[in-house]
């Protein structure tokens, strides 16, 4: 099994390498950008969260990146306010904060290293558990626990064992990110043993990504 190098410091040159900081300089990069997330991540994500209002809610992304996803929750459910975290203030830097329509945090830390002393309605990740391995799995989707309020939500999505997945694996790569992929029951599993029921699951298109909500029981 492959070591999986996972610091501030490998992401930060990963966010200012040739070929990300070129790809923003294209006057059409974010629109394209936009358009594959919508059908790839966001039709997935609208389904995933049918009949769930998330109107007024704060809700929170750990290992946010530049905070897309946040972004598109925010302009489809008016939620009241976004944090974003990440250990990389390049990824940070990055976060169009005038695109948004309700305030937003940025939390520059490492997810394991903060306490915020707030709940959240819903916290959510993308690309962030399959760069951990054994052990830290369970810890970092725990982790997203500590962050919401009893009967609160976690919606994570992670890349599976698929020949969908293949081909993004191996531009992954070449771009330096190296991820260890799940199986459906691993992910299931690590939900129940965090305390979270388990209300919807989905796919993105071709499979190559799996999306679990779930719901913090009730203390």
């Amino acid at each position: 099994m492959e070591k999986l190098e996972n610091s501030s410091y490998h992401w930060n040159r990963l966010w200012t390498n040739k070929i990300t900081n070129f790809y923003p300089q294209l006057p059409a990069a974010w629109h394209f950008e936009n358009f594959v997330r919508h059908r790839i991540y966001f039709n997935a994500i609208d389904k995933l969260l049918k009949n769930i209002s998330l109107r007024d809610k704060d809700i929170i992304e750990l290992g946010s990146g530049t905070g897309n996803n946040s972004l598109y929750l925010a302009k489809t459910h008016s939620v009241k306010e976004v944090t974003l975290v990440d250990f990389s203030e390049k990824a940070l830097a990055r976060v169009k904060v005038n695109y948004f329509p309700c305030p937003v945090n940025k939390i520059n830390r490492d997810i394991f290293e903060i306490s915020l002393g707030k709940e959240y309605d819903l916290v959510h990740s993308t690309g962030l558990i399959e760069h951990f391995k054994g052990e830290e799995r369970f810890l970092t989707v725990k982790r997203h626990t500590d962050f919401i309020r009893d009967g609160g939500l976690v919606m994570i999505w992670v890349p599976v064992f698929s020949k969908a997945f293949k081909p993004i694996e191996r531009i992954n790569k070449i771009l330096g990110i190296k991820e260890q992929p799940f199986t459906k029951d691993e992910l299931r599993l690590i939900f129940k043993e965090s305390g979270l029921e388990i209300i919807n699951e989905g796919e993105t298109v071709f499979g190559a990504l799996f999306g679990v909500l779930g719901r913090k029981n009730n203390n």
